[in-house]
């Protein structure tokens, strides 16, 4: 196998530390020091970064306060990542080529996430029960989340074409897939944490 590039690998790296500080943020308060020891070991990739990741860890935990929404996001956007070379059978050549294409794809979701959230907070605003309606203020908001909404559309199309560019057809396909399983299996890790139960072990996507 070659070697990985340099930069794939650094980031590659961030990836590993990422999944495991997500594993760690939905479950539950950390076992004692002899379930620990009697913990599996981790899969060979991910321990690389191990000493590393327990470092940062237990400077993470000071105060054990909870990680925001959007610094999941970002922890599982690295996941993705991660396993994304294995489930879409990516050598290392072509992993270089997908992963930035990748990361504009989730960029530009993230991006507009975050506006259409913000776009729909402010007509919540306009429109809360009790307080007075401005007509013409409400549409004009209306209008200008339709108009957020066609040019994410546009945007989106972009970045998914951009990936499509270095994907086969049979690639492009379960890629669509992954997207929709890694998605199911955020919201599962999600409700989880909500829940406070550990998690089960979260093997390879596919």
């Amino acid at each position: 196998m070659r070697r990985v590039p340099g930069v794939v690998a650094i980031v590659m790296a961030g990836a590993v530390l990422a999944g495991e500080a997500w594993a760690q943020s939905v479950q539950a308060p950390p076992p004692t020091q002899g379930a620990a020891a009697a913990a599996p070991a981790p899969p060979a990739r991910a321990r690389q970064g191990q000493g590393r990741a327990m470092g940062r860890g237990a400077a993470a935990d000071t105060g054990n306060q909870p990680i925001a929404l959007a610094e999941l996001q970002r922890l599982f956007d690295a996941y993705f990542l991660l396993q994304a070379q294995d489930a879409l059978k990516l050598d290392d050549a072509k992993f270089g080529e997908f992963l930035p294409r990748l990361k504009v794809l989730q960029d530009t979701r993230r991006r507009h996430d975050q506006e259409h959230r913000q776009a729909v907070g402010e007509l919540a605003k306009l429109t809360a029960p009790g307080t007075v309606m401005d007509e013409s203020q409400v549409r004009e908001k209306l209008r200008a989340l339709q108009e957020l909404q066609s040019r994410a559309a546009a945007e989106l199309r972009k970045a998914y074409d951009g990936v499509d560019q270095v994907l086969d057809v049979r690639q492009q396909a379960r890629f669509r897939v992954f997207e929709q399983n890694m998605e199911r299996r955020k919201l599962e890790l999600m409700l989880r944490a909500r829940r406070g139960d550990a998690p089960g072990a979260a093997g390879p996507v596919r």
